[in-house]
């Protein structure tokens, strides 16, 4: 009804013009006294002319305000993609940064060791070298993650299968570090994708050991909230860190003053969390230690 009105307003002149004549003619034909069927007949006429000029109007209007509608669509569309583009490539310049500053860490730790006359710390050289390559792994996750038509394989994942091999993974780290392992093997599938699945746990259970100088890590899955739950007894979180651990760039007071994170892992964990629609939460007590769960959804 308003288009209708704001055509209406808009074709006044055609309409101002045919009540104008009408009235012009009305008043001719009753001083000259002429029959009015006769001007009841041309009023008809210039009707009928004028709403075919109308109707002609009325479709290149409709046309017109269609094309205004899909410019401003497409105009909106644009500045939307413009705007995420830009903030997608701050988002990867100040990751890259963040990861810049993480790994120059072990790099630099690898060559203090190497300046050394004797080679005595094989084994904490080869810690560093495990962290280079698992914080290279986690630029080249960030980045596909960022593609977000990234492969993704939902299937039933043997979940024991999978801790088992990222246990082997990090079993020198376990070693170094004399932490001790509690884990009984669990006889239970869930639904996800293994590739991101098995990164999303490696994040958690590698910040669980960074974080542990001694002690013990503790894995467990509780079938009836279908949770995974990996406990340690490592410097905990402060509860007023907890809310903002899963920000980028969130290294918190603990890592702050130990010089261990960057913020990168568990940014990671939650960006993943939403990819494959698991819900990742931590509790933590400060010098006791911290419990990430994973909850899978329904099968």
């Amino acid at each position: 009804m308003n288009k209708v009105i704001k055509f209406l307003k808009n074709e006044y002149k055609i309409i101002s013009t045919l009540i104008y004549t009408a009235g012009v003619f009305g008043v001719v034909f009753e001083f000259a006294n002429f029959k009015r069927e006769y001007f009841w007949l041309g009023v008809k006429g210039a009707a009928f002319i004028s709403a075919v000029f109308l109707i002609i109007d009325w479709i290149n209007y409709s046309r017109q305000e269609n094309y205004m509608k899909l410019s401003q669509d497409l105009e909106i569309e644009n500045r939307r993609l413009l705007n995420q583009a830009t903030i997608d490539r701050r988002e990867l310049e100040e990751y890259f940064l963040l990861w810049v500053h993480q790994i120059k860490t072990p790099i630099t730790v690898s060559n203090l060791i190497l300046q050394k006359s004797e080679f005595e710390d094989k084994n904490k050289l080869k810690e560093q070298m495990f962290y280079i390559e698992e914080y290279t792994n986690m630029a080249i996750n960030y980045l596909k993650l960022m593609d977000r038509d990234a492969d993704m394989d939902i299937t039933s994942i043997r979940l024991d299968s999978l801790i088992k091999s990222i246990l082997k993974k990090y079993s020198m780290l376990f070693i170094e570090k004399h932490i001790s392992l509690d884990y009984n093997p669990v006889s239970v599938n869930v639904i996800s994708d293994t590739k991101w699945l098995s990164i999303l746990i490696e994040q958690i259970l590698s910040n669980a050991i960074k974080y542990t100088d001694s002690g013990t890590i503790k894995i467990t899955f509780e079938e009836d909230s279908n949770t995974l739950k990996i406990r340690d007894t490592g410097i905990g979180i402060r509860s007023e860190d907890l809310n903002k651990i899963f920000d980028r760039g969130y290294s918190g007071f603990n890592g702050r003053i130990n010089e261990k994170s960057s913020g990168l892992g568990l940014y990671l964990v939650k960006t993943i969390s939403n990819v494959i629609n698991v819900e990742v939460t931590v509790e933590s007590t400060l010098n006791v230690g911290s419990v990430f769960s994973i909850r899978f959804p329904s099968n």
